[in-house]
């Protein structure tokens, strides 16, 4: 098999396990077609996703002409094609159009419809005007998280729809678990959908936890009042580059995930892999990483008293926690490239077995 991506930029949190795809003996070349490295957006924040192809068998087409990309169709045999964001993304719609008229394996990857702002019903609308044509020229899905799943095995029962995650960088950790109060961390945009405002309410007037917020943007000014009015011992920073986030998230024993909605929130893999503790609410993907409470807790979103609960489980709970951190590193070898990319290209190799993807 020869594997081609569709992505609207290098994406850091598919390039881990598409790197070890290229190291599989059942896979012949992996291509990645995107219009741009990056957005500038992310740049300001400090990623740079080239230096993720550095070293690696990836052959990398930025920007290439429909000509291009038709030549790439026909001349690659037993090509596998996947794109990310077929809606979303105008440039990967119109190479999923230019795939139709070849003879290629296709696959959806995708995170579930935005329900947020939108009711689910509206978006199984939208599908059937737009898209319900395609479902017998798409071979299957892989979806982030159990909402995903669900709802593309509800349109279609011809399609494979294959629980699936974004997958990060492995940082090492390389200090020591923090001492004293808890130290809760958020890393993310201040906006309404990130629901931060809700752990400002689980936490007034506690004076047991110490809470550091990374990120910037509309809700902060708001924020930082009620931080204030509710006595809450919170501390803003701003946006800081990437290449700094791993350090500050070593001196936290807790990353909190508190989104109203998230498709995934690859966030919680990187605190995850560096061995914190997580709460996410039960609006988030990446909630399936939670295997049990040795990893984190899952709270209900627009719940306060559920969110209580968990952050009284942690303070109640915190020296054994500390003392878990390694043994939450070592657990997240299920949830890194190698691991991931074996279950990916078993899926596609049609290979029989546990669905169950960690």
């Amino acid at each position: 098999m020869n594997l081609i991506f569709f992505q609207n930029c290098i994406s850091p949190h598919q390039i881990p396990y598409i790197r070890e795809c290229t190291k599989d003996e059942r896979i012949g070349s992996v291509h990645l077609i995107v219009p741009r490295t990056d957005y500038d957006e992310r740049r300001d924040m400090g990623w740079d996703s080239t230096h993720l192809l550095e070293g690696t068998l990836i052959r990398l087409w930025l920007s290439p002409t429909n000509e291009q990309v038709i030549q790439l169709f026909k001349e690659t045999k037993d090509a596998v094609c996947f794109f990310t964001g077929i809606r979303a993304f105008s440039d990967v719609f119109c190479w999923f159009r230019l795939s139709l008229a070849y003879q290629v394996r296709r696959y959806i990857i995708t995170e579930p419809p935005l329900v947020y702002n939108k009711p689910l019903w509206m978006h199984y609308l939208r599908f059937f005007i737009q898209d319900y044509r395609y479902i017998s020229r798409i071979d299957g899905i892989f979806g982030f998280g159990d909402l995903a799943v669900r709802y593309y095995r509800n349109i279609s029962k011809r399609w494979d729809v294959f629980p699936f995650q974004y997958v990060t960088e492995t940082s090492k950790r390389t200090l020591p678990p923090p001492a004293g109060k808890v130290k809760l961390l958020l890393v993310g945009s201040l906006i309404p959908r990130k629901n931060v405002q809700i752990v400002m309410e689980a936490l007034k007037d506690n004076l047991e936890i110490d809470f550091t917020l990374v990120g910037d943007g509309p809700e902060r000014s708001k924020l930082e009042k009620l931080a204030q009015k509710n006595r809450v011992n919170a501390r803003f920073l701003g946006t800081k580059p990437m290449s700094e986030v791993p350090e500050f998230m070593q001196h936290n024993d807790v990353l909190i995930l508190p989104s109203l909605h998230d498709g995934w929130g690859a966030v919680v893999n990187e605190a995850m892999t560096l061995g914190l503790y997580v709460i996410v609410s039960d609006r988030c993907g990446a909630k399936a990483l939670i295997a049990d409470e040795t990893d984190g807790l899952i709270f209900k979103s627009k719940d306060v008293s559920s969110l209580k609960e968990a952050l009284g489980h942690i303070v109640s709970h915190i020296q054994n926690i500390r003392l878990m951190t390694d043994k939450r590193v070592e657990r997240t070898v299920r949830i890194q490239g190698k691991q991931v990319a074996n279950y990916f290209v078993n899926c596609i190799s049609r290979a029989k077995g546990d669905e169950k993807y960690l």
